[in-house]
């Protein structure tokens, strides 16, 4: 009797998949760590805050810190100020801004001292500093001796941004003259009344005046915000990507021509 043949199993296909291996569960603080580091370098990929500050542009026009461009007068409540020193190796370059190499904030033009932080100290004191004294720049100072102060419009609530507004060695004299006569009229510093800032017509560059004190109306908000004020205007300037200036080469020495 014939036996009845097996018909042979179909051959296996053979598997194209790709085994995935699981990672295993990372730890906690690992990614903490990582993404701590990923924190810290978001500094390069935004651009910058717009800050606080109103400018002063060449044109004579103020530039406030919402991209407003005004001519002005602007009135303002000086609700505080302080004087600052700031000391740069190089000329000012509005397309490469640097931070100063040596810098002072303080309240008395007369006891200024370099802030232990400046990369590039020039002296222990102020006072007697070869950068701080006429003539060390053309017939100015290397040194910039400035009047930084924090202001509010005179509507202004608690929770109105408070600006600052820097005024340049050209007006410090009508800046303290200002303050001088406010102090005699009204017996109150400058957050007792609203000022009134403007340009010097008679000036060529961006000369600020400071003009035509009235009374505050709103002088309980300036002053319960003097202390907030104080500590905006004492905030010291981020010196963490200051360089060194570049050191001028000195020109190769030329070689003695040997005799032949």
């Amino acid at each position: 009797m014939a036996t009845k043949k097996t018909a042979p199993a179909p051959a296996s296909k053979t598997s194209t998949a790709v085994a995935v291996k699981k990672p295993a569960a990372a730890n906690i603080v690992t990614i903490q760590e990582a993404l701590k580091k990923q924190a810290g370098e978001l500094a390069t990929r935004i651009a910058p805050a717009s800050g606080n500050k109103i400018r002063v542009t060449q044109d004579k026009k103020f530039l406030l810190p919402d991209g407003t461009k005004t001519e002005g007068p602007l009135e303002l409540v000086i609700v505080d100020f302080v004087t600052t020193h700031s000391f740069y190796e190089t000329a000012y370059d509005k397309d490469n801004i640097v931070p100063p190499g040596c810098f002072a904030i303080g309240l008395n033009p007369k006891a200024m001292t370099p802030s232990s932080n400046s990369p590039n100290l020039q002296a222990d004191s102020c006072q007697g500093c070869p950068m701080n004294e006429f003539n060390s720049n053309g017939k100015g100072k290397a040194c910039s001796n400035n009047r930084l102060l924090a202001v509010l419009p005179p509507d202004a609530d608690e929770d109105t941004p408070m600006w600052t507004l820097s005024v340049s060695p050209t007006a410090l004299k009508a800046f303290d003259g200002y303050v001088a006569g406010v102090n005699r009229a009204f017996g109150m510093p400058p957050v007792s009344v609203v000022t009134t800032v403007g340009f010097n017509d008679a000036s060529d560059y961006p000369q600020l005046t400071f003009s035509n004190p009235v009374q505050n109306p709103n002088i309980a908000v300036g002053y319960g915000r003097q202390a907030e004020a104080r500590d905006l205007l004492m905030v010291e300037p981020d010196v963490s990507s200051y360089q060194p200036p570049a050191q001028k080469q000195k020109p190769a020495a030329k070689k003695p021509v040997g005799r032949r």
